[in-house]
């Protein structure tokens, strides 16, 4: 599952925002990090998706 090759960090931050449906601010509240932090991991962890799920598609 290309899941489990996000790192826990960028994995956590794309579970709450994906699945979740939770805002920028309420994942970096609960992650105890800043919001420039929630979009950065957000943003690494669909680059990483979608290069995996390439040949997918």
């Amino acid at each position: 599952m290309c899941l489990k090759r996000l790192d826990r960090f960028r994995r956590q931050c794309w579970v709450l925002k994906e699945m979740g449906g939770q805002s920028y601010e309420d994942i970096a509240e609960t992650l105890e990090i800043s919001t420039d932090s929630v979009r950065g991991r957000l943003s690494r962890a669909r680059t990483t998706l979608m290069k995996e799920m390439e040949d997918w598609r």
